[in-house]
């Protein structure tokens, strides 16, 4: 008889086990809202190019097979501003008929690529989350940035400042607003199975004149 007890209730937990198991995943939430930006105290009506990420989305952000290209053209980088997840390679290819020089001094990714010609490019892998500066040792007026996030979860803002974020999996995340310039707006915001969660945050634009000197620390010569 105990055998029989205990063979039934086995066969109870195991049903509730695979019946736990079959319980379908919380379905993923939205992420709506807007982006304020003052200048000077005064509201700004172009309030596009703001990055709006999370942080702290669980899970493993999937690295991207192809690579992003920052292109060295008519002594400038194009495009100024990328936005990778961490792991991505980036590649600079030279278009230019002359030589360049590219390099980083940033804590997320230190990197000095040398001189190469026109037609060659050159790599690097982004393996930490953060701001990458990145100069021409050449051509002081060579001025990109490589924004590195630790997920997929971004997006940028329009003209009116809106943004929107599908497919977040539910849960209490930070919220961060960031302009090119550095500046950043931080928040919090839940997100519910099914549903649409809204924020707004507002940050200052500053008008920060670019300033940097060459990869040895010296400043830059007359050399154009």
């Amino acid at each position: 008889m105990r055998k029989q007890l205990l063979a039934t209730f086995a066969a109870a937990t195991s049903l509730i086990v695979c019946i736990g198991i079959a319980w379908p995943a919380p379905k993923p939430g939205t992420v709506t809202g807007s982006v304020g930006i003052k200048v000077k105290g005064e509201a700004k009506k172009d309030r596009s190019g703001v990055v709006v990420y999370l942080e702290g989305v669980p899970g493993t952000a999937p690295i991207p097979k192809d690579h992003a290209i920052i292109k060295q053209r008519e002594k400038q980088f194009e495009p100024p501003l990328t936005i990778v997840v961490r792991g991505t390679t980036v590649d600079f290819p030279n278009e230019d008929k002359i030589f360049h020089n590219v390099f980083s001094v940033s804590r997320p990714a230190r990197f000095d690529l040398g001189l190469y010609k026109s037609g060659s490019m050159k790599s690097v892998e982004m393996k930490r989350a953060g701001t990458v500066d990145v100069y021409c040792n050449i051509h002081p007026d060579m001025i990109a940035k490589v924004k590195v996030l630790e997920n997929g979860y971004y997006t940028i803002t329009d003209a009116s400042g809106t943004f929107h974020l599908e497919g977040v999996p539910p849960g209490e995340y930070p919220i961060v607003a960031w302009l090119p310039s550095g500046d950043e707006a931080k928040g919090t915001v839940t997100v519910k199975a099914g549903e649409t969660a809204s924020v707004k945050l507002e940050l200052a634009e500053v008008a920060k004149k670019e300033t940097h000197t060459r990869k040895d620390g010296t400043p830059y010569g007359r050399y154009k």
